[in-house]
């Protein structure tokens, strides 16, 4: 065989492999994702999909590790949500907006708390405890709207709150499908 042939035999090969091995490996994610969706009218597939799909090793994930991701993903998700509570304190004068933030930097405390009590339930298998964390972690964010709208005041963390809402519904839709 000449050294051309052999080139675009490998050329092929790899596109071949490319072509069978990546749907192989998105399917997982999607596949997750299609199936909490359909388990819950609350998740939104396309952003459970673009949410854990770039996240490192989600590919290749099972379940059990795509349930940690998607948890860690929330947790994630906590932590600049408190940052951006910080931040908007420090330049807020309204003192009802400050009220506001105060009280939702202590509901993500709590939310944090819950993330990270129940990433290693899920390791463990501890499957009812880690759903009793999730879903208090689910409500945090509505808690956190609702502050805003008893002080009539509006909501600059509502793209965050929607955001939390879902990565939290998603970790324990996921929880739900291991038993």
């Amino acid at each position: 065989m000449r050294p051309s042939t052999i080139g675009i035999l490998l050329a092929v090969a790899v596109l071949l492999l490319h072509h069978h091995l990546l749907p192989g490996v998105e399917a997982s994610v999607e596949k997750a994702c299609r199936d909490a969706a359909n388990s819950s009218p609350n998740i939104n597939y396309d952003f459970c999909v673009a949410e854990l799909l770039p996240y490192p090793g989600s590919g290749s994930a099972d379940q059990k590790s795509l349930t940690v991701i998607a948890a860690t993903l929330a947790k994630d998700k906590t932590t600049s949500a408190s940052a951006k509570v910080k931040s908007l304190l420090a330049r807020t004068s309204d003192p009802k907006t400050k009220q506001g933030l105060e009280s939702c930097g202590s509901v993500y405390e709590d939310l944090f708390s819950d993330l990270n009590t129940s990433i290693p339930a899920i390791k463990e298998g501890r499957l009812v405890d880690a759903k009793t964390y999730l879903s208090a972690a689910v409500d945090a964010p509505d808690t956190c709207e609702d502050g805003f709208k008893e002080l009539k005041v509006p909501s600059p963390l509502t793209k965050e709150d929607s955001d939390l809402t879902q990565m939290c519904t998603i970790a324990l839709a996921f929880t739900n499908m291991l038993g």
